[in-house]
């Protein structure tokens, strides 16, 4: 069913995406609703198998079951998709996000032929999701990631270092690769992976109105969420926090200038400075085929008890809880999450980083925790790309189903 879509329906998607599952009394005080003009709309979404009855133990464990209201997990599954220099991801999930299949894809890149790795990327999620097709469902929408500048608007990337684009139409590109049949858009790694981590937060019953999400894949991206909301900045391009001088004299950056947080924290950075500093030189090796491969050798070295690898992560660690002091200090969100591959390096970057970001910042807070590391694994953009496509939906930038 398609056609004028009920403001109503779509805030009540919403609600549930964000704080599902709720009970129809919940959902309809939560928007303002009379119980006469919510069951309209919940029947209205039941029929359209976007939303379900629930059943689940009495709360406070006395009573009978109590019946809620969340998103259907059967008809539809949504997809996304990350683009990298090394390999593709592509993973299609529920709409409650419960993962239905991952795949996974090693590339030959080749900067000035995009359109080779978008293939690359398109086969991978048709693999994905012609598995998910025999489950009969249908697939709402496909986020893609990538890392860099994106101008999410209109689909294109601004500037992506780790492809060497300027200004490509990916999401025309990827839609074309895709066949044209389902909606289609275009966001950087942070944002995704931020979308991904305000919703984990929320089911581990955290705060999640405000937070920082730095990514440790490639250079160092700030997904910002504020008000409960994913924010952009004016042109959409916020977040770019690898490029915030943290050493005026220190190492040239790519972008021009020297003492970038990312000649500091960067993954690039850790890996080199870590391998360099490595005292079982044989066990570090010839120069690593990529990012994933270089966190693998740092780990293993950290791992064996390397006191050159050690000391390098910790004193990658100190720079990046001085840029999140920073970023803090600009944002005063109600946590930083440092996320991406900086997961995989916690055990020896995570207690230099509070130090520093504890010791830099103006007005050190007791009433939560202000740096903290994500629970979710490397998979976190390629999740929240497909949230994105969920709540998009949802925002009335589609027509229901």
């Amino acid at each position: 069913m398609t056609g004028e879509i009920d403001p109503g329906a779509l805030a009540m998607l919403r609600r549930l995406i964000g704080h599902g599952p709720l009970t129809r009394p919940e959902l309809g005080t939560a928007l303002g609703l009379s119980r006469a003009s919510t069951s309209p709309i919940v029947n209205d979404l039941v029929r359209r198998g976007l939303v379900a009855e629930v059943s689940t133990a009495p709360r406070g464990g006395r009573g009978r079951p109590v019946a809620l209201l969340d998103l259907d997990d059967e008809n539809f599954a949504v997809a996304g998709l990350e683009i990298g220099s090394e390999r593709v991801l592509a993973g299609v999930y529920t709409l409650r996000g419960r993962l239905l299949l991952r795949n996974e894809r090693t590339v030959e890149f080749d900067a000035a032929n995009p359109r080779g790795l978008l293939r690359h990327a398109a086969a991978a999620l048709h693999e994905a999701l012609d598995t998910v097709g025999q489950e009969g469902r249908r697939l709402l929408g496909v986020g893609v990631s990538v890392g860099g500048l994106v101008d999410a608007t209109s689909g294109t990337i601004k500037y992506a270092p780790i492809l060497g684009w300027r200004d490509v139409a990916l999401r025309a590109g990827v839609a074309e690769a895709f066949g044209g049949g389902v909606p289609v858009l275009l966001d950087n790694d942070a944002n995704f992976a931020a979308l991904a981590e305000q919703r984990q937060r929320r089911r581990d019953g955290l705060a999640a109105t405000s937070l920082v999400y730095l990514s440790g894949t490639y250079g160092i991206s700030a997904g910002i969420i504020t008000g409960e909301r994913l924010w952009r900045g004016e042109r959409g391009l916020a977040g770019e926090v690898g490029h915030l001088i943290v050493d005026p004299d220190g190492r040239a950056c790519v972008c021009g200038r020297r003492g970038c947080l990312d000649t500091r924290a960067s993954m690039s950075a850790i890996i080199a400075v870590g391998l360099e500093r490595a005292t079982a030189k044989r066990r570090a090796g010839v120069e690593p085929d990529g990012v994933a491969e270089g966190v693998d050798r740092l780990v293993a070295l950290a791992q064996a008890g390397d006191d050159g690898v050690v000391d390098a992560l910790r004193e990658a660690g100190t720079w990046l809880g001085r840029g999140a002091a920073l970023v803090a200090a600009i944002l005063d969100p109600r946590v930083v999450v440092l996320g991406g591959h900086y997961a995989r390096l916690a055990p020896w970057m995570t207690e230099p980083a509070r130090e520093a970001f504890r010791t830099a910042l103006l007005m050190p807070a007791s009433d939560y925790d202000e740096l903290e590391v994500s629970g979710l694994d490397a998979w976190a953009p390629v999740e929240g790309a497909a949230l994105a496509a969920l709540i998009s939906m949802a925002e009335g930038v589609q027509a229901l189903p």
